[in-house]
């Protein structure tokens, strides 16, 4: 079977430090795989490991990029919003960096804007985690409105400090 590889910047909003993804593998339409190199640039990375609390992230990003790509070609990242974690272990307490890491996540239910996905990290057969997460993607003008409204309350409360 060929692969398709895309490359996740296409696929999620993320970017500089917070982009952990390299590239997608494979996408379907409920699961996908993607693969990132873990980064001394990496959020909670310090002294050559990154804590293994970011495998939650980088299943959301994954979970990002599916939505992304089924919206179809030419579609933009849009965010969305990680509401619970309903499960996770961690089977390592921190990434060292340099490591390549796959992630894998499955659509188990989705409800209108709301879905919950199983994602699992690994390391060639080593399991480093697995996460069920519940997610929501806001759709329309509103949530984007909404975001652009706070961070621009943000900004001006900083310069009152």
């Amino acid at each position: 079977m060929k692969k398709n590889i895309l490359r996740a910047e296409a696929l999620i909003p993320h970017r500089h430090h917070m982009k952990l993804l390299d590239r997608v593998v494979n996408p379907v339409l409920k699961e996908l795989q993607a693969e990132a190199t873990v980064a001394e640039s990496w959020p909670l990375a310090r002294h050559g490991s990154a804590s293994s609390l970011l495998c939650i992230e980088l299943v959301a990003q994954v979970i990002s990029a599916l939505s992304t790509w089924r919206r179809g070609e030419g579609a933009r990242p849009r965010p969305g919003l990680l509401v619970g974690i309903k499960e996770a272990q961690f089977f390592a307490g921190s990434l060292t960096v340099g490591t390549r890491v796959n992630i894998h996540v499955e659509e188990l239910y989705h409800l209108g804007n709301y879905a919950v996905f199983m994602g699992r990290v690994s390391s060639g057969s080593a399991l480093l985690c697995t996460a069920t997460l519940q997610v929501m993607e806001p759709e329309g003008e509103d949530f984007l409105n909404f975001q652009s409204a706070r961070v621009s309350h943000s900004a001006e409360k900083e310069q009152e400090d």
